[in-house]
């Protein structure tokens, strides 16, 4: 047959997909036996990546990476988030929104009760974390390889994982235990915002809710992970977790600034679905575009807003519950200037 000219098709083959209980017919004209179709089937290719992204974000491994990177749970089908309780050892004075007390007064401070437990609300809304991708039949015919997948696979978690953060810093955003900070934008070489980074770091953390860096979790845009990998390749480290002293966690979209989460209070609850897996990953066929979707997705609550009881007004028996400042919220970007009235 010549170069471009058509063929009708005069042979068939039919294949099952077992994850959508279906059968498939393929037509050809090719003696190519259909065993030997699999680098160039698309229904091959969306069901070995459907399967290898179950395996992966539904296996031990993604659980215990994202329990390294940050405090987590994954809870039974059905079930509230663990609510973590730490004890508060030692007085804290804290700032919280004036309320009227009973006899009217309007209080701005008090004094945290010593042994008092510092117990964290969950969150009033979960966070769904989805994403999708099209396979479309004409990119697979042409043929595909091992490592093509592998290439497809990975930018499709990396593209989940800063995902998932972003959506975790906007719910981090605006809850009563955020203090935001306006730290002026940075300028300079990368070594020199980098090291304007570490300093806004280290001058802004709370060492009543960890010691050291490392009892923190960090979140940074993604802008300013280059910035970082350049300052830890200059100072002779792997990464920037070694640059910066624990596990910083880069997030996509809306810069929203840098996060300090103190680790042995807040948590990130992920929710199991009645077949015990944190991930639901789909595989459909979308006949009017004659592509495969494969759409993963899971939901998980930020367990970041934290409540102690707190005197009022010096008094030792009439207490209330108000928030903590647990988390800091960096802004790199001076501070808006007040509206102007009538």
């Amino acid at each position: 047959m010549k170069p471009f000219q058509y063929k009708a098709p005069d042979r068939t083959y039919t294949q099952s997909v077992a994850s959508l209980g279906l059968t498939q017919v393929s037509f050809h004209s090719s003696d190519v036996r259909a065993q030997e179709m699999a680098a160039s089937d698309p229904a091959v290719y969306a069901q070995a990546m459907q399967e290898v992204a179950d395996e992966h974000l539904n296996g031990a491994e993604w659980r215990e990476n994202m329990d390294n990177a940050f405090p987590s749970e994954v809870r039974p089908f059905g079930s509230v988030p663990t609510c973590p309780q730490v004890a508060l050892m030692d007085n804290r004075s804290v700032t919280f929104d004036p309320r009227q007390t009973y006899d009217g007064r309007t209080v701005t401070k008090g004094e945290a009760v010593a042994g008092s437990l510092v117990s964290m609300e969950a969150p009033e809304v979960g966070v769904l974390v989805s994403g999708r991708i099209s396979i479309l039949d004409h990119t697979v015919q042409f043929g595909f390889t091992e490592r093509s997948m592998a290439q497809t696979g990975e930018k499709l978690l990396n593209d989940l994982e800063l995902s998932m953060a972003s959506k975790i810093a906007e719910s981090l955003e605006g809850q009563p235990s955020v203090s935001k900070v306006y730290a002026g934008a940075i300028t300079g070489t990368p070594t020199a915002q980098a090291e304007d980074v570490l300093d806004l770091i280290a001058v802004h953390l709370d060492t009543y809710w960890g010691r050291d860096i490392s009892e923190f979790g960090v979140l940074v845009p993604v802008s300013l992970r280059p910035v970082l990998n350049r300052a830890a390749q200059r100072a002779g480290l792997e990464d920037i977790d070694e640059l910066v002293g624990t596990r910083v966690q880069v997030y996509s979209g809306t810069d929203r600034g840098i996060f300090l989460v103190p680790k042995a209070f807040a948590m990130l609850s992920f929710r199991e679905n009645s077949e015990g897996d944190v991930w639901r990953v789909e595989l459909s066929r979308n006949s009017s575009l004659l592509s495969w979707e494969l759409e993963v997705s899971a939901v998980v609550d930020v367990m970041a807003t934290a409540m102690v009881e707190v005197k009022v007004g010096g008094s030792d028996w009439e207490t209330t519950q108000v928030a903590l400042p647990l988390v800091k919220q960096l802004v790199l970007a001076e501070q808006p200037a007040p509206p102007v009235g009538p």
